[in-house]
């Protein structure tokens, strides 16, 4: 077998410092197989990418014939056992079940580290948001504008990896090195598209502003928006522009680029129920369709209350309204009916309560936004 070393001279390198406090923990790796059946198919090279003191370099494992697969496995394994962070494409439902099923066939044993990133897993919920034809690795890279030398595929490769165990040139083995060094610094560049679930996702901005906008449509009736300026913690790879669709969300309105969000929303205007879950401590008094506690409803005719249900266990609320998808505790929420799923918000508790509330609340609004896109 052969091990081979190559220093990764991208700039790309350095966004990585944004996503992870110790990049020095992080193991970038790939695999080139012989086929998709890990019971019939071998290994024959495994990349990896990963810092050192001098920078970042590509470290290659390499059968020069399918019998030295053990060789590249076990120097592999041992390789990166070091690294308690590992990066891959599609790693979790190909290359890591297809590294442990080989293991088991040379009595070896592939532990990968605890903590996992899968690119693809992350993204592929997002193709339509991003208008992708697909997911596999190229088509995000053309997507963000990155180009290879290497123009071939796995599968076209395993005919000249076949071709190079029985007659080896380095014209063939510089091939399948730079496909597989490619697919490596391909992801490091690609990582920068993680800033899209980790803004959707994990939280990953910040409130700036928050308020309300009142505008008329093309008939002359009011409306009224309410409008979230967001900062993003990464800035997006590409610019965002996405309507909501499904009855609650079909107004709603994003655009984003770099590190600047703008989110829009419109404003329900009505009356809705604030339903109390304790309804056995209230009556209901139906002239009035309200409930009432029992402390207080002592003092009304008997004739004009009963035992409150689910259902008429409720306050009214004459206001303007958001649709609510995280729920905060600190907020009262309403709902047209007790069995709704969608509950709503008074648009002036969220812009008036604290920056984590509003998080919170924006936080469950981005999630279902995307959600209707899919």
């Amino acid at each position: 077998m052969k091990t081979l070393k190559t220093p990764i001279l991208s700039d790309t390198t350095k966004e990585l410092a944004s996503f992870f406090e110790a990049p020095q923990d992080i193991l970038f790796f790939d695999i080139e197989t012989t086929g998709f059946s890990a019971r019939s198919a071998c290994v024959y090279l495994i990349g990896c990418a990963y810092l050192t003191t001098n920078g970042w370099e590509t470290r290659q494992f390499f059968a020069e014939t399918p019998d030295d697969e053990a060789d590249v496995l076990q120097q592999f394994f041992s390789f990166a056992a070091s690294f308690p962070v590992m990066v891959h494409f599609n790693g979790t439902t190909f290359d890591v079940p297809f590294l442990q099923t080989r293991a088991k066939k040379f009595g070896l044993s592939f532990v990968p580290a605890s903590v996992q990133h899968d690119i693809y897993k992350k993204i592929s919920p997002y193709k339509n948001l991003l208008h992708l034809p697909g997911c596999r690795q190229k088509q995000l890279e053309e997507f963000i504008d990155i180009h290879r030398e290497d123009h071939f595929n796995g599968g076209e490769l395993i005919e000249l990896y076949h071709s190079y165990a029985i007659q080896p040139t380095k014209e063939l083995l510089d091939i399948l090195l730079l496909h597989n060094r490619e697919d490596l610094e391909g992801m490091i560049t690609l990582y920068r598209v993680m800033a899209i679930p980790l803004f959707f996702e994990e939280q990953g901005f910040s409130p700036v502003t928050l308020s309300l906008e009142h505008t008329e449509d093309a008939f002359g009736k009011a409306r009224t928006n309410a409008v979230f300026t967001l900062q993003t913690d990464i800035p997006l790879p590409v610019s965002l522009s996405l309507h909501g669709s499904g009855t609650v969300l079909k107004n709603c309105f994003l655009a984003g680029r770099e590190r600047t969000v703008l989110l829009r929303l419109p404003v329900y205007d009505g009356v809705l129920k604030h339903f109390y879950p304790d309804y056995k401590n209230y009556s209901y008094l139906p002239a009035e369709d309200t409930a009432i506690h029992k402390s207080v409803a002592v003092y009304v005719d008997k004739s004009q209350r009963m035992p409150a249900t689910a259902a008429t266990c409720y306050t009214k609320k004459e206001g303007q309204f958001l649709p609510c998808f995280s729920v905060p505790d600190e907020l009262p929420l309403f709902r047209e009916n007790h069995k709704d799923r969608q509950c709503f918000l008074l648009a002036d508790d969220l812009l008036n309560s604290d920056a984590s509330v509003q998080k919170e609340y924006l936080s469950g609004l981005l999630r279902a936004l995307v959600k209707t896109k899919k």
